[in-house]
């Protein structure tokens, strides 16, 4: 016989009204009383039909996430952490990749707002006008994950300036003057124009020429880094680091380096960004900045629930630390 919300009521001691409002998200009862009602209709084995739960609480329990490619292992990770979260709180989700392309961000946002999605969680790259637009439009509650937006929107991401001016600083401290640069599109803020912010930010605090010649645009893959250390090696060989926007970049900095005939740390320190697996299939195992990927993804989703139940968010804007992998691509001088 199916479980009933007049069964939890009774083993609870609270009314079937209250089981029912709980269940459906309703935030009026005390968080113990919460968590027992949850704990009961788990060990009960309580399946709730899921068309009439929706009919009450006009809500769909989905939740569309929009993300650029998860074959990435960065956005991976984010989308497990995100989908850790959306399971204990009973949602599904609707997974749209858009490979960072405007025009599919803009049909899938569509394509939520059709499905009637509860709320959306964006971590497409960079956020163009068009899809801010179409969002407010939509009034679906939205947060925005690994990006800093200058809309209202809630967002959960790292500080990339901070993070970058750390791992420039390392390099200093290890001292090292002459650093160069493999940077991604500055047109793209977050991994882009702000690491290098980041970047510059260390060479100036420290009383170090920056020298724009050294800073080489990638677009964040193995092969664009080789492509730009070789450049870099062309037009002043006498550099002892470089500092690259992203894992794949710097693995492809050690292998510009080695094809010049020479080594890695002993010549020239490199240093990445993401601590991706490539970063430790390399050879030497890479320095980096880690990411909380999967933190990024969690804490998405925890506010999202908030933004959905109507509750008070103490920061609209959450900003995670990283660490700073130290491995063997970097030598004191």
């Amino acid at each position: 016989m199916a479980v009933t919300l007049k069964d939890i009521a009774e083993k609870v001691g609270v009314t079937e009204s209250t089981v029912s409002r709980v269940l459906n998200g309703i935030p009026k009862a005390s968080e113990e009383t919460r968590k027992e009602i949850f704990q009961v209709a788990a060990d009960l084995g309580y399946k709730p039909n899921q068309i009439a739960r929706s009919l009450v609480t006009k809500k769909t329990n989905t939740i569309g996430l929009i993300i650029s490619d998860l074959a990435n292992t960065y956005f991976a990770r984010v989308a497990s952490g995100i989908e850790n979260i959306a399971s204990k709180y009973e949602y599904s989700l609707i997974i749209s990749t858009t490979g960072g392309q405007e025009k599919e961000e803009l049909k899938y946002i569509n394509l939520l707002k059709e499905k009637q999605v509860d709320g959306i969680l964006f971590a497409s790259g960079r956020m163009p006008e068009s899809c801010r637009k179409l969002l407010r439009e939509t009034e679906i509650p939205t947060v925005v994950v690994a990006r800093e937006v200058e809309e209202d929107l809630p967002s959960v991401h790292i500080n990339n300036v901070k993070e970058s001016y750390k791992a420039v600083k390392y390099l200093i401290n290890n001292g090292h003057q002459k650093i160069a640069m493999i940077s991604g599109n500055a047109n793209d803020k977050e991994s882009g124009l702000y690491r290098i912010q980041g970047y510059k930010q260390a060479l100036c605090d420290n009383n170090l020429e920056i020298k724009e010649e050294l800073i080489v645009e990638g677009n964040f893959k193995l092969k664009s880094g080789i492509k730009a250390m070789e450049e870099i090696l062309k037009k002043d060989d006498s550099i002892t680091a470089v500092f690259a926007a992203s894992d794949e970049m710097g693995v492809g900095a050690i292998k510009a380096v080695k094809k010049a005939g020479l080594k890695v740390p002993e010549d020239i320190s490199v240093v990445g960004f993401d601590n991706n697996i490539i970063s430790l299939a390399s050879d030497p195992e890479l320095t980096t900045i880690s990411q909380p990927e999967e933190e990024l993804g969690w804490r998405s989703m925890e506010m999202l629930y908030k933004v959905i139940n109507g509750e008070e968010l103490e920061e609209k804007k959450i900003y995670l630390s990283c660490e700073l992998k130290k491995r063997a691509s970097v030598r004191r001088l």
